[in-house]
């Protein structure tokens, strides 16, 4: 991993919700908490960071979407010292990335958590909890043809050197992992690391 430049926090977040409004199977819960709050589509798909009070909109928001902030849900437990950064990620790290402690992704990966395992579980025809492989095979389908224009993934860990976990981003790696060779050598993420280091 190559880390090019800090960045603040409410990137990270503007980037999650920009990933997951155009998620097949998040889009729907996270537009009901956009209604609910009354906030503007706009600011979730163009995301001005310039605009503090943008950015407490999407922390609210994905505070009650996803429990940011909140210690539940995928941000249970989750640090809340962590430095942010643009980074690129080589081709080769993807398969030793950790998907989250949940069940499905324990079940693919025979609990190791690593992404490599699940897309050898997948090319193998493993199913959990009769949820079809279709999303992940299509997505990496995509990837093969170079016909996608993706949020950048969101990994955090201790430090460079240690293993990262994925906090969105869950079915783009696993498509990038069986997309293989076809996968473009570098792939940019944003990464928030608890050690501060100095971008390149």
């Amino acid at each position: 991993m190559k880390l090019l430049a800090q960045i603040p926090e409410s990137a990270m977040v503007a980037s999650f919700l920009k990933a997951e409004i155009n998620s097949e199977r998040f889009s729907g819960e996270l537009k009901k908490v956009m209604l609910r709050l009354g906030i503007a589509k706009h600011v979730v798909t163009d995301p001005n960071l310039e605009d503090e009070e943008q950015n407490k909109l999407r922390a609210q928001l994905l505070g009650d979407y996803r429990g940011y902030k909140q210690n539940r849900e995928i941000f249970t437990n989750f640090p809340d010292d962590l430095t942010w950064y643009k980074a690129e990620l080589e081709r080769k790290e993807i398969g030793n990335l950790k998907y989250v402690d949940y069940s499905y992704w324990n079940e693919l990966t025979d609990h190791t958590h690593l992404v490599k395992d699940a897309v050898k579980n997948i090319q193998k025809g493993k199913v959990v909890f009769d949820v079809p492989n279709d999303r992940f095979l299509t997505v990496a389908e995509t990837i093969k043809q170079s016909d996608h224009d993706f949020e950048p993934m969101i990994l955090w860990g201790e430090d460079e050197r240690s293993s990262l976990t994925i906090l969105e981003g869950h079915l783009r790696a696993t498509a990038f992992g069986l997309a293989g060779m076809k996968t473009p050598a570098t792939i940019q993420i944003i990464v928030g690391l608890r050690q501060n280091h100095e971008a390149q």
